[in-house]
């Protein structure tokens, strides 16, 4: 590391491998740059001499360099525009670098991160003036910095934290263009300054060194959008060497293409880099290169802004890969006045012709209006007009009304009401059949004279039937003497017991016609949609037992229903074991009515 008076002190890391020769054989230390991906920006070296004190030495760690105006410019890359006057651009965006600064040994393997997390936020501003004129502003702010101290550097990765970098400014200024509006198609060439203010730390690898130089930005538009930008520049400032890492004036390069997507969707991909014109020979770590990718959404006036990318050649400030993010506005450009065309000379005026009518005379001069039409429900009828001298029909259209139809009423076409029916088949109306005292009584529809009578049909239910209901309609149903629906207490009452196996959930062959009826009362019932099958017990034996047991007791029940036509979907069981008793288990009688299963209707339609 320099000192303040020119000699060189010699540094070897006590257990780490030497990379690079630097000055005699006894030192040597290496910088490596990581591979980064997105948009790289030029390597800067700080060095603040103190007459009569040691200065500090160190470089602007952030390699990435957006362009101030990212409305018209890719990410990197200028473009040859320009916007109009007073035309403005602002966006906020955030870069981050993943292992942007490393020590390397002799063989290129990796020794130590010096620095592992990078991010900084540049707040970006632009304007045009005349037409011709841009004047772009970029303002680093460095919000994440995580790295280690490597022994006998004098730069203090670890130390960085929040912190400015170095302010730049950037005015571009438009050389040629062969575009008539913005956006065309065609060529055009721009000369853009880059100056970088001291405003950051070197010590931090945050600036601090005064950067001045121009580039030229050449750029195409052809086909559907297709833009294709190249940039060629040389940045000069002051000498400054950092152990082995010699940093001066670079020529930067970038090449970039952008095209469209999709409406307000544009996707960018550029290479960029820096070399050290003049040196000895070309060395990687002090010739950073980059490939960056991403894309760019406008809405309205705003536009987002996203990508990443990698590093190519590992020179300083390179990342082993780069992901970058920004959200922005812009002024709406003016749109181009459309030209008129010329006037075409007004013809000579025509003679006005005699009239054919008057209003007054519209009948004698323009006869009878057409008859009436009626198609499709909709009545046209036609009247006869005098209009500016002449013979003109009217036409109104009506649609029939409800319970109307397109007819023929004293021999013209009219809305003539609907007749009732036409064959029986429309009568389709008929009365809710009735069942009562064992006779059945059902509608069936007739069409007499265009009208609809319904004529009663009764049916004596048989032997095994009753009255009751089926679908939810009065019908001749099974007779079900053990079952029956109490409407009002919302349960499926049974006349017996529904019995098991002792200590099982086998259902005894005695209950089987109990069930069998409790399935036909509910496939004729299917309003009835949800039915709760609860299975109880007496206090006999341990609470949990009982409990498993009445579970098992009412799935059976379930199964059986189901088997017998019932939608499994309408059945849930609930085993209560002994919890719900209806008598004294301290006796038989009572034992024997707290093993029971109830039905209880809990949904219908």
């Amino acid at each position: 590391m320099l000192g303040s008076t020119g000699n060189r002190r010699n540094f070897r890391a006590p257990t780490r491998a030497p990379i690079e020769e630097v000055g005699n054989e006894s030192m040597k230390t290496y910088w490596s740059i990581c591979r980064g991906p997105l948009l790289a920006v030029v390597v800067l070296f700080f060095a603040l001499v103190v007459p009569q004190t040691a200065f500090a030495e160190g470089f602007d760690l952030q390699q990435f360099s957006p362009m101030p105006n990212q409305a018209d410019n890719l990410f990197t890359t200028a473009s040859a525009e320009v916007p109009e006057h007073l035309g403005w651009s602002a966006m906020a965006m955030f870069n981050y670098g993943h292992n942007p600064l490393i020590l390397r040994n002799d063989e290129g393997e990796r020794v130590q991160s010096l620095v592992a997390n990078h991010g900084t936020a540049h707040l970006l501003f632009s304007v045009g003036l005349l037409d011709l004129l841009e004047l772009g502003i970029d303002v680093p702010l460095v919000v994440l910095q995580q790295g280690t101290a490597a022994e006998g550097l004098a730069i203090n990765p670890d130390q960085g934290g929040f912190g400015i970098g170095d302010l730049r400014l950037v005015p571009k200024v438009q050389l040629y263009s062969n575009r008539q509006d913005y956006g065309d198609q065609g060529v055009a060439l721009a000369l853009l300054a880059d100056f970088r203010l001291p405003t950051g730390s070197s010590e931090v690898l945050q600036g601090g060194d005064f950067r001045a130089g121009p580039t030229l930005a050449f750029d195409a538009i052809f086909g559907p959008d297709i833009r294709v930008a190249t940039n060629l520049g040389y940045l000069y400032r002051s000498a400054r060497q950092v152990e082995n890492l010699q940093v001066g004036g670079t020529v930067g390069w970038n090449v970039g293409v952008e095209v469209p997507v999709i409406d307000d969707l544009h996707a960018t991909a550029e290479f960029f880099g820096r070399f050290t014109p003049g040196a000895d020979e070309l060395r990687s770590n002090e010739s950073p290169t980059e490939f960056a990718a991403g894309a760019k959404y406008r809405f309205d006036h705003f536009f987002l802004s996203a990508g990443g990318g990698l590093g190519l050649v590992g020179g300083y400030g390179t990342p082993d890969w780069r992901a970058f993010i920004g959200l922005g506005a812009a002024a709406p450009r003016t749109e181009p006045e459309p030209i008129a065309p010329e006037p075409e000379p007004e013809p000579e005026p025509e003679p006005e012709p005699e009239p054919e009518c008057t209003p007054a005379t519209v009948i004698e001069d323009c006869g009878e209006a057409p008859e009436p039409v009626c198609e499709d429900n909709v009545l046209t009828t036609y009247t006869m007009a005098c209009e500016d001298g002449e013979c003109v029909t009217r036409t109104t259209e009506t649609r029939c009304a409800a319970g109307t139809e397109c007819g023929e009423e004293d021999g013209r076409a009219a809305c003539v009401p609907l007749p009732d029916c036409v064959e029986d088949g429309d009568c389709d109306n008929p009365p809710a059949p009735t069942c009562d005292d064992g006779v059945l009584t059902t509608y069936a529809g007739v069409c007499i004279d265009e009208e609809c009578h319904y004529e009663p049909t009764e049916t004596v239910c048989g032997e095994d039937e009753e009255c009751g209901l089926r679908a939810g309609q009065p019908a001749c149903v099974e007779r079900t003497d053990l079952v029956e629906i109490d409407e009002e207490r919302e349960r499926i009452e049974i006349n017996e017991v529904v019995h098991f196996a002792v200590n099982s959930d086998e259902i005894e062959g005695r209950s089987y016609e109990l069930l069998r009826q409790v399935a036909t009362v509910l496939n004729d019932n299917p309003h009835i949609t949800r039915i709760r099958v609860e299975g109880h017990t007496d206090s006999s034996g341990s609470r949990d037992y009982n409990i498993t047991l009445s579970e098992r007791r009412a799935q059976s029940v379930v199964n059986f229903l189901v088997e017998r036509g019932v939608e499994e979907d309408r059945l849930r069981a609930v085993g209560l074991g002994p919890d719900e008793p209806i008598a004294d288990n301290a006796t038989p009688q009572g034992r024997d009515e707290n093993r029971r299963v109830e039905f209880h209707i809990e949904e219908r339609d």
